[in-house]
Protein backbone atom coordinates (compact mmCIF):
# COMPACT_ATOMS: atom_id res chain seq x y z
CA UNK A 1 0.00 0.00 0.00
CA UNK A 2 1.31 3.86 -0.94
CA UNK A 3 0.06 4.37 2.28
CA UNK A 4 2.76 2.48 4.14
CA UNK A 5 5.64 3.30 1.85
CA UNK A 6 4.71 6.79 2.46
CA UNK A 7 4.62 6.91 5.80
CA UNK A 8 7.10 3.56 6.64
CA UNK A 9 9.97 6.15 8.00
CA UNK A 10 8.07 7.98 10.82
CA UNK A 11 10.94 10.70 11.25
CA UNK A 12 11.50 11.79 7.58
CA UNK A 13 9.15 13.48 4.99
CA UNK A 14 10.60 11.54 2.02
CA UNK A 15 9.82 7.63 0.83
CA UNK A 16 12.86 5.42 0.86
CA UNK A 17 14.55 5.74 -2.07
CA UNK A 18 15.37 2.09 -4.12
CA UNK A 19 18.33 1.58 -6.76
CA UNK A 20 16.30 1.46 -9.44
CA UNK A 21 14.69 5.09 -8.65
CA UNK A 22 17.77 6.47 -7.92
CA UNK A 23 19.05 5.10 -11.53
CA UNK A 24 16.10 7.56 -13.01
CA UNK A 25 17.05 10.69 -11.18
CA UNK A 26 18.42 12.12 -14.47
CA UNK A 27 14.57 11.95 -15.14
CA UNK A 28 12.14 14.86 -15.32
CA UNK A 29 8.87 15.35 -13.47
CA UNK A 30 6.53 14.72 -16.66
CA UNK A 31 8.99 11.15 -17.28
CA UNK A 32 8.47 10.26 -13.76
CA UNK A 33 4.75 11.32 -13.50
CA UNK A 34 3.91 8.73 -16.97
CA UNK A 35 5.85 6.36 -14.78
CA UNK A 36 4.29 6.88 -11.56
CA UNK A 37 0.86 6.21 -12.93
CA UNK A 38 2.08 3.03 -14.57
CA UNK A 39 1.93 2.38 -10.59
CA UNK A 40 5.75 2.92 -10.20
CA UNK A 41 6.33 3.48 -6.85
CA UNK A 42 9.78 4.27 -7.19
CA UNK A 43 9.18 6.97 -9.74
CA UNK A 44 6.92 8.41 -7.49
CA UNK A 45 9.33 8.57 -4.34
CA UNK A 46 12.13 10.43 -6.67
CA UNK A 47 9.16 12.98 -6.81
CA UNK A 48 8.34 13.34 -3.21
CA UNK A 49 12.18 13.76 -2.61
CA UNK A 50 12.49 16.42 -5.08
CA UNK A 51 9.56 18.19 -4.28
CA UNK A 52 9.38 17.67 -0.50
CA UNK A 53 11.27 20.01 1.07
CA UNK A 54 8.83 22.69 -1.07
CA UNK A 55 5.82 21.36 -0.06
CA UNK A 56 6.83 21.36 3.60
CA UNK A 57 7.85 24.74 3.51
CA UNK A 58 4.63 25.77 1.67
CA UNK A 59 2.47 23.73 4.42
CA UNK A 60 4.80 25.10 7.49
CA UNK A 61 4.29 28.37 6.27
CA UNK A 62 0.32 27.84 6.25
CA UNK A 63 0.03 25.90 9.58
CA UNK A 64 2.86 27.11 11.77
CA UNK A 65 3.28 23.68 13.96
CA UNK A 66 5.94 21.23 12.59
CA UNK A 67 4.28 18.03 13.44
CA UNK A 68 1.20 19.29 11.99
CA UNK A 69 3.38 20.47 8.61
CA UNK A 70 4.20 17.23 8.35
CA UNK A 71 1.56 15.52 8.85
CA UNK A 72 -0.31 17.25 6.61
CA UNK A 73 2.40 17.35 3.72
CA UNK A 74 2.62 13.32 4.45
CA UNK A 75 -1.34 13.84 3.55
CA UNK A 76 -0.30 15.56 0.37
CA UNK A 77 1.95 13.21 -1.16
CA UNK A 78 -0.71 10.40 -0.39
CA UNK A 79 -3.34 12.49 -1.95
CA UNK A 80 -0.93 13.36 -4.74
CA UNK A 81 -0.59 9.44 -5.39
CA UNK A 82 -3.97 8.41 -5.41
CA UNK A 83 -5.19 11.50 -7.63
CA UNK A 84 -2.47 10.69 -10.65
CA UNK A 85 -5.13 8.93 -12.45
CA UNK A 86 -6.47 12.81 -12.84
CA UNK A 87 -3.51 14.70 -13.98
CA UNK A 88 -3.16 15.42 -17.32
CA UNK A 89 -0.13 17.45 -17.67
CA UNK A 90 -1.90 20.67 -18.58
CA UNK A 91 0.29 22.50 -15.40
CA UNK A 92 3.60 21.50 -14.39
CA UNK A 93 3.50 18.73 -12.00
CA UNK A 94 4.92 20.70 -9.26
CA UNK A 95 2.07 23.36 -9.85
CA UNK A 96 -0.39 20.83 -9.12
CA UNK A 97 0.81 18.96 -6.38
CA UNK A 98 1.50 22.51 -4.27
CA UNK A 99 -2.38 23.56 -5.08
CA UNK A 100 -2.98 19.81 -3.60
CA UNK A 101 -1.00 20.76 -0.69
CA UNK A 102 -2.33 24.08 -0.31
CA UNK A 103 -5.58 22.77 -0.34
CA UNK A 104 -5.13 19.77 2.37
CA UNK A 105 -3.28 22.65 4.55
CA UNK A 106 -6.90 24.65 4.41
CA UNK A 107 -8.80 21.91 5.46
CA UNK A 108 -6.44 21.80 8.70
CA UNK A 109 -6.73 25.23 9.09
CA UNK A 110 -10.68 24.64 8.93
CA UNK A 111 -10.59 21.65 11.37
CA UNK A 112 -8.11 23.76 13.54
CA UNK A 113 -10.98 26.32 13.67
CA UNK A 114 -13.81 24.02 14.49
CA UNK A 115 -12.19 22.23 17.35
CA UNK A 116 -11.28 25.32 18.47
CA UNK A 117 -14.83 26.41 18.15
CA UNK A 118 -16.20 22.98 19.69
CA UNK A 119 -13.44 23.50 22.53
CA UNK A 120 -15.05 26.98 22.90
CA UNK A 121 -18.69 25.81 23.01
CA UNK A 122 -17.83 23.33 25.94
CA UNK A 123 -15.65 25.37 28.15
CA UNK A 124 -18.69 28.10 28.02
CA UNK A 125 -20.98 25.02 28.70
CA UNK A 126 -18.86 23.85 31.48
CA UNK A 127 -18.49 27.64 32.70
CA UNK A 128 -22.32 28.05 32.44
CA UNK A 129 -22.95 24.44 34.22
CA UNK A 130 -20.57 25.35 37.32
CA UNK A 131 -22.06 29.11 37.26
CA UNK A 132 -25.51 27.11 37.66
CA UNK A 133 -24.74 24.99 40.28
CA UNK A 134 -23.14 27.58 42.13
CA UNK A 135 -25.62 29.49 42.03
CA UNK A 136 -28.17 26.84 43.06
CA UNK A 137 -25.63 26.31 46.33
CA UNK A 138 -26.02 30.18 46.96
CA UNK A 139 -29.46 30.10 46.65
CA UNK A 140 -30.47 26.55 48.83
CA UNK A 141 -27.62 28.17 51.38
CA UNK A 142 -29.26 31.19 51.56
CA UNK A 143 -32.79 29.88 51.99
CA UNK A 144 -31.71 27.41 54.93
CA UNK A 145 -29.73 30.76 56.16
CA UNK A 146 -33.39 32.89 56.09
CA UNK A 147 -34.86 29.91 57.50
CA UNK A 148 -32.21 29.64 60.44
CA UNK A 149 -31.68 33.32 61.00
CA UNK A 150 -36.07 33.31 61.02
CA UNK A 151 -36.04 30.91 63.92
CA UNK A 152 -33.83 33.24 65.80
CA UNK A 153 -35.66 36.02 65.73
CA UNK A 154 -38.12 37.44 68.96
CA UNK A 155 -41.14 35.08 68.66
CA UNK A 156 -43.26 38.69 68.11
CA UNK A 157 -41.25 39.46 65.15
CA UNK A 158 -41.11 35.30 63.55
CA UNK A 159 -45.09 35.16 63.91
CA UNK A 160 -45.87 38.13 62.10
CA UNK A 161 -43.22 37.32 59.32
CA UNK A 162 -44.58 33.86 59.21
CA UNK A 163 -48.03 34.83 58.69
CA UNK A 164 -47.83 37.69 56.17
CA UNK A 165 -44.88 36.02 53.81
CA UNK A 166 -45.20 32.18 53.89
CA UNK A 167 -48.66 32.28 54.89
CA UNK A 168 -49.75 35.54 52.63
CA UNK A 169 -51.83 36.27 55.24
CA UNK A 170 -53.69 40.13 55.30
CA UNK A 171 -53.78 42.49 58.34
CA UNK A 172 -57.07 42.16 59.39
CA UNK A 173 -56.69 38.53 59.50
CA UNK A 174 -53.48 38.29 61.29
CA UNK A 175 -55.19 41.39 63.60
CA UNK A 176 -57.77 38.55 64.44
CA UNK A 177 -55.68 35.55 65.12
CA UNK A 178 -52.73 38.16 67.47
CA UNK A 179 -55.32 39.78 69.00
CA UNK A 180 -53.47 43.11 68.01
CA UNK A 181 -53.93 46.57 66.45
CA UNK A 182 -53.26 46.77 62.81
CA UNK A 183 -50.68 49.13 63.33
CA UNK A 184 -48.68 47.38 65.72
CA UNK A 185 -48.27 44.18 63.28
CA UNK A 186 -47.27 46.71 61.21
CA UNK A 187 -44.77 48.17 63.67
CA UNK A 188 -43.42 44.68 64.40
CA UNK A 189 -43.21 43.80 60.64
CA UNK A 190 -41.26 46.82 60.09
CA UNK A 191 -38.99 45.87 62.65
CA UNK A 192 -38.91 41.83 62.32
CA UNK A 193 -37.72 42.06 57.86
CA UNK A 194 -35.03 44.73 58.95
CA UNK A 195 -33.49 42.47 61.66
CA UNK A 196 -34.14 39.70 59.19
CA UNK A 197 -32.18 41.82 56.58
CA UNK A 198 -29.64 42.64 58.93
CA UNK A 199 -29.11 39.13 60.06
CA UNK A 200 -28.61 37.91 55.70
CA UNK A 201 -26.19 40.47 54.98
CA UNK A 202 -24.13 39.36 57.88
CA UNK A 203 -24.47 35.97 56.48
CA UNK A 204 -23.99 37.05 52.51
CA UNK A 205 -21.21 38.72 53.96
CA UNK A 206 -19.28 35.97 55.06
CA UNK A 207 -20.18 33.86 52.89
CA UNK A 208 -18.37 36.02 50.13
CA UNK A 209 -15.00 36.25 52.20
CA UNK A 210 -15.51 32.50 52.70
CA UNK A 211 -15.35 31.96 49.04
Amino acid sequence: MMSEYLLQQPHSIGMPISQSAGSASELDDAALVVSSQAGDQDAFALLVQRHQRRVFNLVFRMLQQYEEANEVTQEAFLAAWQGLGSFRGDARFSTWLYRIAYNCALRQLEQRKRDGALQTAMQAEQLHHEESVSATIREHERAAAVREHLSTLPAKYRIVLVLRHLQEMTYEEMAEILTMPVGTIKTHLFRARNLLKERIESFEQEWRTRG
